[in-house]
């Protein structure tokens, strides 16, 4: 008899585009015009309060990082597109529809053996407070659990960050794992206390997937 091989990590398709269940968010592998506002972003006072720890890039230093993820495999990075509703064809038209950049999302550290990884999501200062949380992680959960073959997913935000933690412990009932003090090096504030919670493959099919459905108000879908 010979043993079976453990489950594996399947790969990240070449061009990758995920959209939201109403196809409001669009999260797609990030490109060259996606360098500028991500290095704007990064430098944003809002984004800066809770993830001080986030080295100031330039537009070439994001062209260069998005270069080297690509190559990296325990990386999958993605830019975050909300569609335009102010300006959608008409009923009797035939027109593209136009997604403006909202942020970026992803993993990173993921893990062949044990099917793990941490994710991670940066809002544009302009569409914070504009309900996006929920679907950007529902697209992105749905991928990984049910297509990319994660079992586990790790999220680490500042215990400062009293609207990611809302989020994760009402919204998505994400399990606590940990606190740490002082785990984030901050050049601007010194030190940053952390508090660490997970969402396992079950917990997404038992409960979380059917929680995020419910807050977006939309019926189950199937890829």
């Amino acid at each position: 008899m010979t043993a079976s091989k453990p489950p594996t990590l399947s790969p990240t398709p070449e061009g990758l585009i995920l959209y939201s269940a109403d196809f409001r968010i669009k999260l797609a592998l990030p490109t060259a015009q996606d360098d500028e506002p991500i290095a704007a972003l990064r430098s944003d006072p809002s984004v800066r309060k809770h993830m001080p720890f986030l080295p100031v890039l330039t537009k070439e230093d994001v062209a260069l990082q998005r270069e080297q993820r690509a190559q990296d495999p325990s990386i999958l990075d993605v830019a975050v597109f909300v569609r335009d509703d102010d300006n959608l064809p008409e009923d009797d038209e035939v027109g593209e529809i136009n997604y403006q950049f909202a942020g970026v999302s992803g993993v990173f550290g993921m893990n062949e053996e044990h099917l793990a990884c941490e994710a991670g999501i940066i809002i544009a200062p302009a569409f914070q407070g504009k309900g996006l949380t929920t679907p950007i992680f529902y697209t992105l959960f749905k991928y990984l659990f049910e297509n990319k073959g994660i079992h586990r997913v790790l999220f680490e935000t500042s215990a400062a960050n009293g609207a990611m933690i809302g989020w994760l412990e009402k919204v998505a009932r994400a399990r606590l794992e940990g606190e740490r003090r002082q785990a984030w090096r901050s050049a601007d504030e010194g030190w940053v206390d952390v508090k660490s919670y997970a969402i396992l493959e079950v917990e997404w099919k038992g409960r979380v997937k059917a929680a995020l459905e419910k807050k977006m108000g939309v019926k189950p879908i199937t890829w």
